[in-house]
């Protein structure tokens, strides 16, 4: 097909789209927002899904972009130009193939300068109904933002219905909230509108391109609610702390209910540290961690959250890395604040109002209240020991069993052990090695192996039943374990049985790394 002319005019709609049309992602998310699978999702259970948004937000926070992403964005462009002027089907296949097989979050800077360079103006309308043409069609989520970045570049305010849906989904947001910031009149209303809607990567990704805002309302909402996210809330939090003003808020006398909340939690995901600027890139640490104490001070009936802020914090102060606290003291601390804060933390701590909402948490049957609990009871040093081992014992493959065997001892080891080797058919669990990453619910008595086989090395010559089954198990995650432990062990403690075995395993494993440790475990004998 020639240029479009008069005759001709340019169109997309005589062309057969390159992707399933029964599958596409808009139209899945508009009938299905609740729902987070795509129809390209990877549906194998041997292997590793990353979350919405997931693998664009650890590539854009903690990798750089190279040369082979500029390639990519040249060839791309050209693509792109090719199908602008001559609209058929082998332009368009070819298109959609190459997208489909790129990362548009590598390429999207370069793509978008040289499309704009080359294509913009005089092809704006072509180029924003290419975008809309993949945007909304598509069926594999690279087409999808490859017609993002079109929008973003070329589109108008009539597109913001379809960016906003395709942004409420985290895997979208990123792309759909820089196009949204380019096509609207008040983008920070839009973007925070968005953001109150995604809960992982996307509002990560929002929130951080707000962090200049001087609108009250969102900082507000940045210091009781914008940090948190299903990811790490240490991501967001010195951005809110910082973006909300958390030192001026407070500083006032009284403050809500809600702010005080969003405050501890800021504050335990500071001096906790993470991937972002933590309490000590935090300009404003040593005032807000006075201020809010202050106010913790006069609010006696604060939930747990505020007790197990209070513990971080106070593990924070008590740190004794010497030359740590020596930079922070040429930063703005002094000592007399670090013992008052100390004095407070500890005080706080020794409220008896503590212990009556902890044993009202450990009866929780909701996974997250008694987490809270069991947190704060740890804090305060209560034994807890008895009822997680009952909730194990009530379901056995549902809960965790590595807090219970943190707080195991030599004492309590063997009951345990008795009870774990009750429920685990050593036969199915050891069925041979393989490569299997042992992902899915058919492989919950290898997570529950996982749990034991970790805290092994603690307990020389106990649980080799555990050990043996660990080694013969098809998850190559259990049969390292399984040998770590034993490794731990002194020699003298070894079973008879073990060189035999390990032996076996040996010229069974198919994992290269993992059949050279035991290569070399058999070398010491």
């Amino acid at each position: 097909m020639p240029e479009s002319s008069p005759l001709h005019p340019w169109s997309l709609t005589r062309l057969t789209p390159p992707w399933d049309e029964t599958r596409s992602i808009y139209w899945q998310i508009l009938d299905h927002p609740e729902k987070s699978d795509l129809p390209d999702e990877e549906r194998d259970p041997e292997k590793l899904r990353f979350a919405a948004g997931a693998f664009d937000g650890v590539i854009g926070h903690h990798t750089a972009k190279g040369e082979d992403a500029n390639h990519a964005a040249t060839t791309l462009v050209r693509l792109l130009e090719a199908l602008i002027h001559t609209p058929s089907q082998e332009h368009l296949s070819d298109l959609y193939r190459t997208v489909i097989e790129s990362s548009a979050l590598q390429l999207a800077d370069e793509f978008q300068n040289q499309a704009t360079d080359r294509l913009l103006p005089r092809y704006a309308d072509r180029v924003a109904e290419t975008g809309r043409y993949f945007a909304s069609g598509a069926d594999r989520r690279e087409a999808v933002k490859f017609g993002i970045l079109l929008l973003g570049i070329a589109g108008d305010s009539s597109d913001a219905p379809l960016l906003k849906t395709l942004g409420s989904h985290d895997e979208f947001t990123l792309f759909s909230a820089v196009a949204l910031w380019n096509l609207s009149d008040d983008p920070e209303l839009v973007l925070w509108e968005l953001a109150q809607q995604v809960h992982g990567w996307g509002r990560i990704q929002i929130v951080e391109r707000l962090h200049q805002t001087e609108n009250r309302e969102i900082q507000a909402w940045m210091l009781r609610e914008g940090f948190r996210n299903s990811v790490m809330d240490e991501y967001l939090a010195a951005t809110c702390a910082r973006t909300g003003k958390l030192h001026e808020a407070l500083r006032a006398l009284s403050i809500d209910r809600a702010l005080l909340d969003g405050a501890a939690e800021l504050l335990s995901a500071l001096v906790n540290g993470g991937p972002a600027d933590d309490i000590d890139d935090y300009e404003h640490g040593p005032e807000v961690l006075e201020s809010y104490l202050r106010h913790l001070e006069q609010t006696p009936d604060a939930g747990l959250s505020h007790l197990l802020a209070v513990a971080d914090i106070l593990s924070f102060l008590s740190e004794r890395d010497d030359e740590s606290w020596q930079k922070r003291l040429e930063r703005g601390w002094n000592q007399n604040l670090r013992d008052q804060l100390i004095t407070q933390c500890r005080t706080i701590m020794a409220r008896p109002s503590w212990r009556p909402k902890i044993e009202e948490g450990l009866k929780k049957q909701d996974r997250w209240p008694f987490a809270q609990a069991e947190m704060a009871a740890r804090a305060l040093g209560i034994d807890t020991w008895d009822v997680l081992f009952d909730r194990v014992r009530k379901s056995p493959m549902t809960e965790s069993w590595f807090e219970l065997m943190r707080q195991t001892g030599e004492s309590r080891i063997d009951s345990v052990l008795a009870f774990a080797i009750s429920i685990l058919d050593e036969q199915s669990i050891g069925a041979g090695p393989s490569e299997t990453l042992g992902l899915g619910p058919q492989y919950a008595p290898h997570h529950v192996l996982d749990q034991l086989l970790q805290e092994l090395p603690r307990f020389p010559g106990r649980g080799w039943d555990l050990i043996r089954t660990g080694l013969t198990s098809p998850v190559t995650r259990n049969r390292n374990m399984a040998l770590n432990a034993l490794i731990a062990w002194p020699r003298e403690v070894w079973p008879a049985d073990s060189f035999p075995l390990l032996k076996r395993a040996h010229s069974l494993e198919p994992n290269a790394d993992l059949k050279q440790r035991m290569g070399e475990a058999i070398g010491q004998e």
